[in-house]
């Protein structure tokens, strides 16, 4: 018997991976800081999880374990429960509007049909990506920090700080719209059937 390679065996438990799936961790602390009125828990464990986010790959390049299909999966599967599972949280906690919600819902239901898109068309194991996916995931991300800061009621009475949240929100859901268009047009180009070659009469 051949002895394992516990390099292989090992692979999935990773630094960087631990690191990305510790911010499953602080989610349920921000969940209880946004619920429960305690700003600071909110921002100091949502600044936590945005650390986590900007040494991960970091370190998987650092110790040359970058590229990888689990890594990366992870690392856009976490970020996705996190980002939407706080929204959600928000939501429910009275600190969104329904319309701004109405948004953000968008963004997650076409990000989440892509995905199952690409596992029913025989792409399963890549991710769900699109030319504005990073920048509109990074707006969603940066805005939980900011919702975050908002919980301060000195912060969130400052008329400056207001119009800079609509501004930003206003961007924010302009780059949503468009990249939930290129996600249904790539759904579009996935699920278009290749004509089928005709059949030939038997000789």
């Amino acid at each position: 018997m051949m002895a394992e390679d516990p390099q292989q065996s090992g692979r999935f438990v990773t630094p960087a991976n631990v690191l990305t799936f510790s911010r499953l961790i602080f989610l349920p602390i921000v969940l209880f800081g946004i619920s429960r009125g305690y700003p600071w828990i909110t921002v100091a464990a949502m600044f936590a999880a945005w650390i986590t986010d900007l040494l991960d790959g970091r370190i998987a390049r650092l110790m040359k374990q970058g590229g990888t299909p689990f890594g990366k999966s992870l690392d856009s599967t976490v970020d996705f429960a996190l980002i939407y599972c706080l929204f959600i949280g928000y939501y429910a906690a009275r600190q969104l509007h329904s319309w701004q919600f109405a948004f953000l819902y968008l963004a997650m239901l076409t990000i989440l049909t892509l995905q199952m898109t690409l596992g029913a068309t025989g792409h399963e194991g890549e991710t769900a990506t699109t030319r504005l996916g990073k920048p509109t995931g990074a707006m969603q991300y940066a805005y939980l920090l900011f919702l975050a800061v908002l919980q301060v009621p000195a912060v969130r009475a400052n008329s400056i700080v207001q119009t800079v949240d609509q501004v930003y929100f206003v961007i924010m859901a302009a780059l949503i719209v468009l990249n939930s268009i290129e996600c249904v047009l790539t759904i579009g180009r996935l699920t278009r059937a290749p004509a089928e070659p005709e059949p030939t009469a038997p000789m």
